[in-house]
């Protein structure tokens, strides 16, 4: 009952919805000051666990939670995030309400197959078309800023017509997702500053064993931070880094918007579409700027 009552305290937007969903779902009567209070208590335990294991880590006494090497493919994602916060013992009610950024990584251990050459030598046909690639960019940046700040047009835009049918998988997709499936995925979070971030990262990748995994990666955006814990903890132990590419693209057409105005960032010819080979070779100078490639 404790697993189930904290489990819905975490997922819920606030304890009181959360005390309704245990009563409508489970049956089971907590109050929401109640789920506060065990949610806060759980939380430090599982905090002052995670301390003790990156201290171990440090020390070089930490031991693994799994005896063999992960079988297939490994992989550690690193975000950051928004939240809201207020006051410490600040009383019921909110005072002093601010927003502060979580650092967030994602551990995982992937069934896949082994390429003997680049699946996707190209980038996605609809990277390139310029439409779509706007509206991707345009899309990024609307997420990365607070709820509060997006606009009741973004929201409107985020909408699907009615009536409009939602596009099918193509079937090829679906087959490869099938295929790469995840096997255990566990997550680092905090809102410290980010070389305690880094030890965390590192403490669990090896409880986990990820870094004795044959194949490894990091994927990221271009997070000066992300960088230096990659370079830190991660390149020492073999992984390969992997910038995301999706927020390389919204970079690229800010930077073409700033230089070019509105209509040349809609033009694809000056980054990839009507110059392949050119905008391939600025693409490639951007990604070796952003850190390092193995």
């Amino acid at each position: 009952m404790l697993a189930k009552a904290v489990r819905q305290a975490s997922k819920a937007s606030s304890f009181a919805e959360a005390s309704d969903d245990l009563r409508e779902l489970a049956e089971i009567e907590i109050s929401a000051t109640h789920l506060q209070r065990l949610s806060e208590r759980i939380g430090a335990e599982w905090a002052e666990v995670r301390d003790e294991a990156v201290e171990k880590f440090r020390q070089a006494k930490l031991e693994r939670a799994y005896k063999e090497s992960p079988r297939s493919a490994a992989a550690v994602m690193l975000d950051g995030g928004r939240l809201q916060t207020r006051a410490e013992d600040g009383g019921r009610g909110v005072s002093e309400a601010t927003w502060r950024e979580s650092k967030v990584a994602c551990c995982l251990t992937l069934h896949t197959t082994a390429q003997a050459v680049d699946p996707q030598p190209e980038p996605p046909a609809k990277f390139l078309e310029p439409t779509e690639a706007g509206r991707l960019a345009s899309d990024v940046k609307r997420r990365s800023r607070p709820v509060a700040e997006r606009s009741g047009k973004d929201s409107k835009k985020s909408q699907s017509p009615q009536g409009k049918k939602k596009r099918k998988k193509p079937a090829k997709r679906r087959a490869l997702r099938k295929r790469n499936r995840t096997r255990v995925r566990t997550v680092v979070a905090t809102m410290e500053n980010s070389e305690t971030f880094g030890w965390q990262v590192a403490a669990e990748v090896h409880r986990r064993g990820l870094d004795r995994a044959k194949r490894k990666a990091c994927v990221c955006d271009g997070q000066a931070y992300n960088w230096s814990i990659y370079e830190m903890h991660l390149l020492p132990a073999g992984f390969i880094a992997i910038l995301d590419f999706v927020h390389l693209l919204a970079y690229l057409y800010d930077a073409a918007h700033a230089l070019h105005g509105a209509d040349a960032a809609l033009d694809g010819r000056r980054t990839s579409s009507g110059s392949a080979g050119h905008g391939r070779e600025r693409l490639a100078r951007y990604c070796r700027a952003c850190g390092p490639q193995r």
